[in-house]
């Protein structure tokens, strides 16, 4: 009799084992599954960024072929996976306190429209483009965490969305003014 009391006992706990390791499996392939799912979120994210950035980007070298005092204008969101959004002199990275120039609506001049995505800040990754005459812009992206534009923004799902303006300034100069929007 204690023989079989122990086979009975056996048994029960390679079920426990095997439910134990079903539940370990299961959780694995649920937070691999949930981790892709964050993975592809952010790259649709940084997808639609790109594409603003170009639009951006094409209408400028469009407006410097045209004539002085030419402009269009478009709301625009980024979100807060966006460090900077920024004209440069070269082919470089945005300034250290891009933050606060978008904070404070400072803009920069130059022949290069460049962006740069938060996780690539550390690493010093940045994306240029020449642009067709000399562009003055107002840097967009994420204002640094605390500042009264992120806390709104994070009241809106963490997106910041912008007024740009595009405008023919003289003969080889266009501006770019982006302004908060606050919904």
């Amino acid at each position: 009799m204690n023989v079989r009391m122990n086979k009975r006992s056996g048994i029960s706990m390679s079920i426990w084992v095997w439910v134990i390791i079903g539940i370990m499996m299961a959780a694995f392939v649920f937070a691999s599954a949930q981790q892709n799912i964050m993975m592809l979120i952010v790259q649709l994210n940084n997808q639609q960024v790109v594409e603003k950035f170009n639009m951006i980007y094409n209408t400028a070298n469009e407006i410097c072929s045209m004539p002085k005092g030419s402009r269009y204008g478009k709301e625009i969101s980024v979100n807060r996976d966006v460090y900077a959004i920024y004209v440069s002199e070269n082919d470089g990275p945005p300034v250290d306190s891009a933050p606060y120039y978008i904070e404070n609506l400072n803009a920069t001049s130059g022949y290069y429209m460049c962006y740069q995505f938060e996780v690539e800040h550390d690493f010093d990754t940045f994306h240029c483009k020449k642009t067709a005459c000399n562009v003055t812009m107002t840097y967009i992206g994420a204002p640094r965490k605390g500042s009264k534009l992120e806390r709104i923004a994070r009241l809106t799902g963490g997106v910041f969305n912008y007024k740009v303006s595009i405008v023919k300034t003289g003969k080889d100069n266009v501006l770019i003014e982006a302004k908060p929007v606050l919904k």
